[in-house]
């Protein structure tokens, strides 16, 4: 809300009507009466005018608990309905998305008719974020409860009864090797962080879509919706960062797979081929191409 809509809201209050000549006597009387109310009503209406200053001023810093205070006993002195929005954008700076809506939802039985249905869709905003919040916090409640009850002490188990370790066997030289399944796990790991980002963008995006409305062929956002384009951004970028590590690991991987598929046809390998004649018996040492 204005400065000069807040003066003008409170100057319009105190403004007295003129006396006619005719009962120019009783309306000096009244008048005489009435001057005292009318210098504390005037005097209450200065002390909402700086208080309001003061809880915007206060909101500017960030410091949204004691500019919610200011807002709320400038509107107790004054009952502009515009006050409740201020405070409606302070709770909701503090993430005290059920305050934020109520008193939203209150300034908008006052609000003009074209702020309505703007109002209404960051009304419909906080009460997805508060659901969200609200399911947050309950999962950490059952999370913390499943840490507690693993914490408890339960029956001792005897000690497992160790068997005899089998034989390894030789290992066999395989084409899909050790790097070539870490490059794999990098490639599929970027592929899903890749899309996990896309789709938080695209998330970020709608969110900041609700803080803008159409007006002819162009679209107009309020400042509410910056956060959430910046978010955009970054989840975008780091989108296609996860898509070009994936790329870059799939390729790797074929290459590996590729090489060694090639040195595994060209490899000799020996064998030792046991052999006898009259003259005598030994080994003879043959490849195998």
């Amino acid at each position: 809300m204005s400065m000069q809509l807040l003066v003008s809201a409170l100057v319009s209050v105190v403004m007295v009507a003129p006396a006619s000549p005719a009962t120019k006597p009783a309306a000096e009387t009244s008048s005489s009466a009435t001057a005292p109310a009318a210098t504390a009503e005037d005097a209450k209406l200065k002390r909402a005018e700086e208080l309001f200053l003061n809880g915007r001023q206060l909101f500017k810093e960030g410091s949204y608990e004691a500019a919610i205070l200011a807002f709320q006993e400038s509107y107790e002195l004054s009952k502009l309905p515009e006050i409740l929005y201020n405070i409606g954008n302070s709770y909701e700076k503090l993430g005290d998305f059920a305050n934020a809506r109520k008193y939203l939802d209150q300034y908008r039985a006052f609000a003009p008719e074209k702020e309505r249905e703007l109002l209404g869709r960051r009304i419909q905003n906080l009460d997805q974020r508060l659901r969200e919040q609200e399911d947050k916090a309950r999962a950490e409640r059952e999370r913390q409860e499943q840490e507690a009850k693993q914490a408890e002490p339960g029956p001792v188990a005897p000690p497992p009864v160790t068997q005899p370790e089998p034989t390894p066997e030789p290992k066999k030289d395989r084409v899909f090797g050790p790097a070539a399944a870490a490059l794999t796990g990098v490639a599929v790991v970027g592929l899903g962080l890749g899309i996990g980002f896309g789709v938080s963008a695209q998330g970020q995006r709608n969110k900041a879509l609700e803080h803008c409305s159409d007006v002819g062929d162009q679209t107009f956002c309020d400042v509410d919706a910056q956060p959430f384009l910046d978010a955009q951004k970054s989840r975008a970028l780091g989108a296609d960062i996860s898509f070009a590590i994936a790329g870059a690991a799939a390729i790797a991987v074929i290459a590996i797979v590729a090489v060694k598929a090639s040195r595994k046809k060209r490899e000799q390998t020996a064998r030792l081929t046991p052999w006898g004649s009259p003259r005598g018996a030994g080994l003879a040492l043959g490849f195998r191409f």
